[in-house]
């Protein structure tokens, strides 16, 4: 079985400096375990990219967004030629379709 290759856009990036930045200045177990749940994610949508439902707003469904739930925050992302590209990552409370 072929891995796909996971791809921050910079954007996306920014979004993950910002929450492991918020996150550490309440614990740093807690900045940790959601460091180790994303890893985890990367490793299942490495092996299984189709793994996480389609997003339901059409509009982001037909450019062929998906979101996965990590903790409190929503990771989008789509597929390309074997590669999983992580387009934004929002906190589930954020109005995430003004963002995308």
């Amino acid at each position: 079985m072929r891995s796909y290759d996971i791809h921050y856009l910079p954007i996306a990036e920014d979004d993950l400096n910002e929450i492991v930045d918020h996150l550490l200045e309440y614990s740093m177990n807690t900045a940790n375990a959601f460091i180790d749940e994303l890893e985890g994610l990367e490793e299942r949508l490495s092996m299984f990219p189709e793994s996480a439902a389609p997003i339901r707003n059409k509009k982001l469904r037909s450019r062929g967004y998906r979101m996965a739930v990590i903790s409190d925050y929503l990771l989008f992302y789509t597929l390309r030629n074997e590669n999983v590209y992580v387009m934004r990552i929002i906190h589930s409370k954020r109005n995430y379709l003004s963002m995308l």
